[in-house]
């Protein structure tokens, strides 16, 4: 094992000869341990929070809606503060680990603080609602963009790379189950125990977050002493500098594109999953955790494969496969209709060849880029052009939460109804089916044009190699990814 370094260690030629290291597999576990509290946090809202808002709290859809997206906004806007802050960091326990324990506690606290019904007229309740989901994604920037960047800090290897990724993304997946089959279990369990609603979503809500932050807190014991010192960005460097470095960078460009549109796409097919399981099926809300189990376990599937398709062939085409098979399913499903909640099981399994397409293969992708944009500039900014890429796709969830929660209201949702008007069937059925399925196609098309492939990205490595020893090298193979 690794010992703990001082994150100052300049690097020299042999750098990254040093730490071209085979990480153990418990040390790989160790690190993907945390994405289960990362999918808990962030899919536990993005599926339930509107409908708690609009169900439990009583505030209008189009209200509850722009309080989600104020809090995603948030999120995106502290991403590059704490990624900057991360890459500045010269503490001797390494610039991504400390922020990562520091996250703990809060995370736990402000969950049970979102969800809980406070008694307060309209405005106050907006009030806050506005201000608990700024504390609840402050916690989690703390922890989530230091812990991505961790993942290309622990080997320089970057097969190790990719095999940690994938088994980062297992737990993630597993991390699934928790996020969207176990809530409405929960509340219903806490019922039966007695409790009131306006409690049991409280009480549910904390125990995902106590989950969440034991995943995380495993992830930071489990990589002590892993971390490589890279030194630590200039304090000089405004914060916003590197962001006009990076963003006239065409590869970055068009993978942040494509992963704005379709975290358009997701979180309007998950958010609006329990909305067409009680509306158009007519089923309870514990039954709609059905509908997240099925896509859970075909996901768990699914991450096994994606691992193995993208070692045999290019993850890029990988992924714009998955984008197709989801969004044409999404669309033929629009025009036969989801009439039972099987189908609906169905439907939400195959969207899964596109979710799980996009978390395993989009941060190997970003790493990529980011270590080829370090050969084309000589600098290391993962924590930078990871905070940013996070900044740009929060914003593609802050417009299809904001979105999906005008729809409803203009559609004329009526909470508590078990039956809703002919507008709002239809516009949910569009929400769980066309307007993702359209997306996705979209994201598709967009990644076939991203210039990293597997071909080009080895021969920049090679090159990259004969430059650190001092020998003449060829970009020819690669210029376009330049």
């Amino acid at each position: 094992m690794g010992n703990e370094k001082d994150c100052k260690e300049v690097p020299t030629e042999n750098f990254s000869k040093k730490y071209d290291r085979k990480l153990p597999f418990f040390t790989k576990c160790g690190f993907g341990v945390a994405n289960i509290g990362d999918t808990i946090i962030t899919e536990f809202v993005g599926a339930f929070l509107l409908f708690f808002f609009t169900n439990v709290a009583g505030l209008r859809p189009a209200l509850g809606g722009l309080v989600v997206s104020l809090g995603i906004l948030w999120d995106a806007v502290s991403d590059p503060i704490i990624g900057t802050m991360s890459d500045r960091c010269t503490s001797k326990h390494g610039r991504r680990r400390p922020f990562i324990m520091l996250s703990v506690i809060p995370i736990i606290i402000s969950s049970v603080l979102l969800f809980t019904n406070v008694n307060l007229p309209m405005t106050g309740k907006f009030i806050y609602y506005v201000i608990t989901i700024i504390f609840y994604w402050t916690s989690y920037t703390m922890f989530n963009i230091p812990y991505l960047s961790l993942g290309s800090e622990l080997t320089t290897n970057n097969d190790e790379k990719t095999s940690a990724s994938s088994i980062r993304q297992v737990f993630g997946t597993c991390g699934l189950l928790f996020s969207s089959t176990l809530p409405m279990i929960l509340v219903s369990a806490y019922e039966k125990f007695g409790m009131t609603t306006n409690h049991a979503w409280s009480c549910a809500a904390g125990t995902l977050g106590f989950m969440a932050a034991l995943a995380i807190f495993i992830t930071w014991y489990s990589t002590r002493g892993w971390e490589i010192p890279f030194p630590p960005q200039s304090k000089s460097d405004p914060i916003l500098k590197n962001l006009g470095k990076v963003l006239v960078y065409k590869p970055y460009i068009i993978l942040i594109v494509g992963s704005l549109i379709f975290y358009c796409a997701f979180n309007t097919i998950t958010s609006t999953v329990v909305y067409h399981a009680t509306i158009v099926l007519g089923v309870d809300e514990a039954a709609s955790s059905i509908v997240f189990l099925s896509g859970t376990i075909f996901g768990i599937i699914l991450s096994i494969l994606v691992g193995k398709l993208a070692i045999r062939f290019d993850k890029k085409w990988v992924f714009v496969v998955f984008m197709f098979i989801s969004g044409t399913t999404l669309l033929v499903f629009r025009v036969v209709g989801i009439h039972s909640l099987v189908a609906q099981c169905i439907e939400y399994s195959l969207a899964h060849f596109a979710i799980i397409g996009f978390l395993v293969l989009s941060y190997n992708l970003l790493y990529d880029t980011c270590e080829t944009y370090e050969f084309r500039s000589g600098k290391m900014l993962t924590g930078v052009m990871v905070s940013y890429f996070s900044f740009f796709v929060k914003l593609g969830k802050a417009a299809a939460i904001q979105i999906v929660g005008i729809i409803l209201e203009i559609a004329g949702y009526q909470a508590g109804q078990t039956v809703q008007s002919e507008n709002v069937v239809v516009a949910v059925k569009n929400l769980v089916t066309l307007f993702p399925g359209i997306l996705l196609i979209v994201c598709g098309l967009i990644i076939c044009i991203f210039p990293i492939t597997k071909k080009r990205f080895l021969a920049m490595q090679e090159a990259k190699e004969l430059r650190k020893e001092g020998k003449e090298y060829s970009t020819d193979a690669f210029q376009k990814i330049l």
